[in-house]
């Protein structure tokens, strides 16, 4: 995610697994038909852009427009934005390449128009229920003229500020240790032990 001037821009990668609801143009055994897919892969990109929510300064953001293409599963091009950027606007796969339904990625470039690229900036990934935990969103903010923060988000866990405040940080920490004490029976089991002692005492 990269607010630039007047647009942000989120550069997405999903494993193809994940787009088996959208049952994208297939030939053959179950390779994807590249020659129809441009359709169905702008579909894919409305459906990311409602499952990522982005916001500035507290308003959820509409998105402008949506570049995208698949990619085979050896393309290490999200290694970083720039390369990541270059490979969106480069060539597509020529028609002929056979990429199974399930073993490569949908890429994408969707723009947003923000007020200023100085704006707090947020995301929430909505996750489908059958999903989870499952799912792990691994995110890379690029603020202007600031360093990369990194974010690996599990399941749906709410709205998650981009380049946090030190409040907001710090609540986001005492939340996270909640949840993870009481999805844990051994943590629920640890601090019943250390209320036991308290109680012979008294």
């Amino acid at each position: 995610v990269k607010p630039e001037g007047e647009r942000l821009h989120l550069l997405l990668r999903l494993p193809l697994a994940l787009l088996l609801n959208l049952d994208l143009p297939k030939q053959g055994p179950g390779y994807l038909d590249l020659a129809h897919l441009d359709e169905a892969l702008q579909a894919a990109a409305v459906v990311a852009a409602q499952e990522i929510a982005l916001f500035e300064e507290g308003r959820r953001l509409d998105y402008q427009r949506a570049t995208t293409r698949i990619s085979l599963p050896s393309d290490t091009s999200f290694a970083s934005y720039a390369r990541a950027l270059a490979h969106l606007n480069g060539p597509k796969l020529p028609i002929h390449t056979t990429v199974f339904w399930n073993q490569g990625f949908f890429d994408a470039h969707i723009e947003y128009p923000i007020a200023s690229d100085q704006a707090a900036f947020a995301v929430r990934i909505m996750v489908a229920p059958s999903l989870g935990k499952r799912l792990k969103s691994m995110v890379r903010f690029l603020p202007a003229g600031g360093s990369v923060r990194a974010y690996q988000l599990v399941g749906d866990i709410g709205r998650v500020a981009l380049d946090p405040r030190w409040h907001q940080a710090a609540w986001t920490f005492v939340q996270s240790g909640f949840r993870h004490i009481l999805t844990g029976m051994d943590h629920l089991l640890f601090l019943v032990c250390l209320v036991i002692p308290i109680r012979r005492l008294r």
